[in-house]
């Protein structure tokens, strides 16, 4: 029984295709909703907290992708500075 269960796990894991992921969508989508039937304020600031993390967190990592700090230039000069 293990063995026939290890093989449908693999038989899943190894397809990923659209179906797939509007599954794991509806996941995440059907208990917000039926949260949202019975405190629907709640819902609204939980999910609206949720985007708001998310999004501060894309144009963090967006700002230091094309915003890196700038290599210090080194002096012309020969001259090191003893340890």
């Amino acid at each position: 029984m293990v063995q026939f269960l290890r093989g449908q796990w693999k038989d899943l894991t190894d397809v990923l295709d659209h179906y797939s992921i509007m599954y794991m969508e509806g996941l995440l989508l059907v208990p917000v909703v039926m949260f949202a039937l019975f405190y629907p304020l709640e819902t609204l600031m939980s999910v609206g907290v949720v985007l708001l993390v998310g999004l501060v967190a894309f144009e963090t990592f967006e700002w230091f992708r094309y915003h890196r700090r700038h290599q210090r230039a080194k002096h012309a000069s020969s001259f090191r500075h003893p340890l």
